[in-house]
């Protein structure tokens, strides 16, 4: 019996620097040929069914960072509404942190992450620890489970000086781990500690060439001030439009900056650049960038060869055309897609949602050293 696969004619794939007429071949679940050409539509044993993409944008999927942890949603109804949500806006993976608390046992933290079983949607777990929590026993043990990404809460810059990164180095070293520092956002926490918090972090982290994703704004523009590769910067909302201006201004450049689709303002008043080029700025930050911060890329991110495909549909009539441009453009609530694909499966087509709980897979052997921003 021969073996059912897609292409997706008609369409125009939007990568993170520019727009191209292209079909796209999918089988088991991954891309495997781009091209402009009429191939028939049987290949050897492999059947491919046709969908039109006319008058569409194909888009990469989006990775979702939620704020909250989602494993803490008990209510299934809930989860599946907050999971549909994501799909809406066009997001086929997310991160979900796992908070590390001591009397948790290996069953015990196992059960905690059982929620994602009903994900329609393919998912990472990282950690979340405070600063007295990093040390080699902690790394091991999650190490062991597959999970070497670290969100480090700090409240004081003598906690920094605290963590022995000498006994870490050698676990660094075989597991590249990834580190992300969240400064302790309170009125205890003063504007001079969190400078001093961010500069200490910085300095620890590249003397012992540790990759960390930093959530601070401040520094992201300095770009002489920290290191190109080691140092990642996660956008919050207030700086994301100043953010994809300065990519415009200068597009061919790296740059380690991103922002999850949720956390994109952006003022598009005065049209400071053409639409296409601002929905590749919008892939760029909030899809490409985001999948190599978190070492997914280019299995998530990408419409390239081998990827998962993980395609969102939007139509061209629809980019920017039926919103008040005299407002700041809010992403995350436009739900621009007419239909999403995850794995080469749909999850979302023509605005309706597709019996796809449970269809999401625990991606491990992430890679966040592979590939500069």
């Amino acid at each position: 019996m021969s073996e059912q696969g897609m292409v997706i004619r008609g369409g125009a794939v939007v990568t993170a620097y520019g727009i191209k007429e292209a079909d796209l071949w999918v089988h088991e679940g991954k891309i495997v040929r781009i091209a402009k050409d009429t191939l028939p539509k049987t290949t050897g044993e492999t059947a491919f069914a046709e969908v039109d993409a006319s008058d569409m944008y194909l888009l990469p999927g989006f990775v979702a960072l939620p704020t909250q942890s989602l494993y803490k949603i008990k209510d299934r109804h809930t989860y599946i509404e907050v999971m549909q949500g994501f799909v809406r806006s066009g997001c086929t993976s997310f991160v979900d942190v796992f908070l590390h608390e001591s009397w948790m046992s290996t069953p015990q933290m196992e059960y905690q992450q059982t929620r994602h079983f009903n994900s329609p949607l393919d998912y990472v777990w990282h950690v979340g620890i405070g600063a007295d929590q990093l040390q080699a026993k902690t790394v091991a043990r999650y190490g062991e489970h597959g999970l070497a990404a670290f969100h480090v809460s700090v409240r004081s810059p003598e906690e920094i000086s605290t963590i022995k990164w000498e006994t870490l180095l050698q676990l660094h070293t075989s597991k590249q781990t990834i580190l992300h520092l969240h400064i302790q956002n309170d009125a205890s926490v003063k504007k001079e500690q969190r400078d001093q918090i961010r500069q200490l972090w910085l300095d620890a982290t590249k003397y012992w060439k540790v990759r960390t994703v930093i959530a601070d704004p401040s520094v992201a523009f300095e770009t002489r001030e920290h290191d190109p590769f080691l140092h990642i910067f996660r956008l919050p909302t207030e700086v994301t439009d100043r953010a994809i201006r300065h990519m415009h201004q200068h597009f061919y450049d790296s740059w380690q900056v991103a922002a999850p689709l949720h956390d994109v303002r952006i003022d598009y008043r005065r049209r400071w650049c053409s639409p296409e080029r601002l929905l590749c700025l919008l892939v760029r930050l909030a899809s490409t960038n985001v999948a190599k911060a978190v070492g997914l890329y280019p299995q998530k991110g990408s419409l390239t060869p081998g990827a998962d495909a993980d395609i969102v549909f939007l139509k061209k009539e629809n980019w920017l055309t039926k919103y008040d441009l005299s407002t700041i453009l809010n992403f995350s609530e436009m739900h621009l897609p007419t239909s999403v694909m995850s794995n080469g499966k749909w999850l979302y087509r023509n605005a309706q949602f597709s019996s796809s709980v449970g269809m999401g897979r625990r991606l491990f052997d992430t890679k966040p050293y592979a590939y500069v921003i």
